[in-house]
């Protein structure tokens, strides 16, 4: 199952974030100032992620950062994913955690791909 958190541009702001997903989740933006930075938490009954997310666009090219972790939190025999896509497609890059109570902490770069084009997602298989 993943829990998919999508993002798009506003009018006012260069980033903003909205979780596109049925079931729990919560998004907590927090502001930095060096770069655009975001923070989010995503929770499934399974697993946990937790990441920031920022965009540096004074840097040229423009790129993306997303540090963060994952947490495998239930003794169900699956394992808590924390996974990008960019937006021309594709998984990136992937954190797993597992059994219950294993965090993985994770820290990806992404050239060229600000601002709003990475996707962070959470899954359990």
């Amino acid at each position: 199952m993943y829990r998919p958190r999508k993002k798009s541009l506003a009018a006012v702001s260069l980033l903003t974030a909205a979780l596109a997903f049925a079931g729990t989740g919560l998004s907590v933006p927090a502001a930095t100032a060096a770069a655009s930075c975001q923070s989010y938490k995503i929770s499934t009954s399974g697993g946990q992620v937790s990441y920031t997310e920022c965009n540096h666009l004074e840097s040229t090219p423009s790129y993306t950062t997303v540090q963060g972790s994952v947490k495998d939190v239930d003794a169900d025999g699956q394992c808590a994913y924390a996974y990008t896509t960019l937006r021309d497609g594709g998984t990136v890059d992937e954190a797993k955690a597992c059994p219950k109570g294993t965090t993985k902490t994770f820290s990806w770069t992404y050239r060229g791909y600000a601002p709003v084009e990475v996707q962070v997602y959470l899954r359990e298989a």
